[in-house]
């Protein structure tokens, strides 16, 4: 029965076999086979990238067409290519989809990369981010950590109610420090110094200065 098979494949000129690829171009591959030289596509199915040197299958017409099938061996230690042409999706109805790398794993995008989903968790020792733009759109941020440092030139921020509350808190302004407001109320437990070279205290109606005991000159 096997050879009736052979015969039939022969007559009707099928190529079934194991064969080297010789070169690689843009739309066609040279396999060198048992059977003679074959130019071949690589079939759908087929995700390895074939590359010079690599054992593949080939399967097909000669006179049609011959496909790569698989990809067997590579005897060098060129990185494996995965190439799929038009638009792709993944899919996994019930359970999830983990992508792991020993090293280094790297999502990369020529126009645009999204994530979307009901919770992101993101950990890491380290973080880099560089972007050019940024824009947040969110109800709430919550933040905690041990020491925040942020360098930059200008810095702008428009909001309705600000509280901060510190243990201890130093500013230092090289040049101006301008402050206006409709009421100003500052207030200290202890000591309360204003000092400058020279301290000006303007009132278009009132200045009223209020203590046990006040010290001019």
């Amino acid at each position: 029965m096997p050879s009736v098979v052979t015969q039939l494949k022969e007559e009707q000129g099928y190529l079934q076999g194991v064969g080297t690829v010789i070169s690689c171009e843009a739309d066609a591959v040279l396999v060198n086979t048992d059977q003679g030289v074959f130019t071949a596509r690589q079939a759908l199915s087929c995700l390895v990238v074939p590359e010079e040197g690599d054992r593949v299958l080939v399967v097909g017409m000669p006179r049609e067409a011959v496909f790569i099938v698989a990809v067997l061996d590579r005897p060098g230690k060129q990185p494996l290519q995965i190439s799929l042409q038009g638009d792709c999706s993944v899919k996994v109805l019930r359970g999830r989809l983990n992508l792991a790398a020993e090293e280094e794993l790297h999502l990369l995008s020529s126009k645009e990369l999204g994530l979307d989903a009901a919770n992101i968790s993101i950990r890491a020792s380290r973080s880099n981010v560089i972007i050019d733009t940024l824009s947040f759109v969110g109800s709430q941020i919550f933040a905690q950590s041990q020491k925040i440092r942020l360098i930059g030139v200008f810095f702008d921020s428009v909001m309705e109610r600000f509280a901060q509350r510190f243990k201890r808190s130093y500013r230092v302004v090289e040049e101006i420090d301008h402050v206006r407001s409709d009421e100003m109320d500052y207030r200290a437990e202890n000591n309360l110094s204003l000092r400058g070279k020279n301290t000006l205290i303007e009132a278009n109606d009132l200045v009223r200065l209020d203590g046990d005991q006040i010290h001019l000159g």
